[in-house]
């Protein structure tokens, strides 16, 4: 696919491994955050070659996509803080992992669309471990990725997880986007509460 102008929405692992993995894969990685200079940050932009940073407005202004990437209780100051995502296609990575939702709310993405309701959210990145983002193969194949949203975007965002190397499928429009925070919900308590580790993925066969 073409080289793709990316933000990524959080220095944790979780975006940092993905803007690792954008950035192998040719695509122009920035990191938005709210402060550009903070150790988090620096630690990011070491760990991910060729990409930059700005104020979160920016870019995602800049950005053909950009992915959530920071924890549930960071959500609302995020979204106060993106500007105008109609031209960007945002991509939710979170989980509302030990909270609960608003009254009203099926999904992380309704929250989004209550405050930015032009926004085309595509729900993806989020079933998975962190690690799966750089490695995302096991012996059995590629870890299957499911995809919801709006059909031109998530199909573009089903093109680039399918050139990170993983099974991606797109499953339905945003209505579908409970059922990815479900799966991962079982995701987590295969991987912490059976036994079988942040490796464990699902795979087709």
């Amino acid at each position: 696919m073409s080289a793709l102008d990316i933000a990524v929405l959080g220095a944790g692992v979780v975006g940092t491994n993905l803007a690792r993995r954008f950035a192998e894969l040719g695509h122009a990685v920035t990191f938005g955050a709210r402060d550009v200079a903070s150790g988090k940050v620096l630690a990011a932009l070491d760990a991910v070659e060729g990409a930059s940073a700005l104020p979160i407005a920016d870019a995602v202004a800049a950005a053909d996509i950009a992915v959530l990437a920071v924890p549930y209780g960071a959500i609302g100051d995020v979204l106060g803080a993106i500007g105008d995502p109609a031209d960007t296609v945002l991509v939710d990575a979170t989980n509302p992992v030990g909270e609960s939702l608003p009254d009203g709310a099926a999904s992380i993405v309704d929250i989004i669309h209550e405050r930015h309701p032009s926004a085309q959210v595509v729900k993806a990145f989020n079933t998975i471990g962190a690690e799966a983002y750089l490695e995302p193969r096991t012996d059995a194949g590629a870890y299957f990725l499911p995809i919801a949203g709006p059909s031109g975007a998530a199909e573009r965002v089903r093109d680039l997880a399918a050139a990170m190397g993983f099974d991606a499928l797109v499953i339905g429009d945003v209505d579908a986007a409970p059922l990815l925070e479900s799966h991962a919900q079982l995701w987590i308590h295969l991987a912490f509460r059976t036994g079988l580790g942040r490796g464990f993925g699902f795979v087709r066969v």
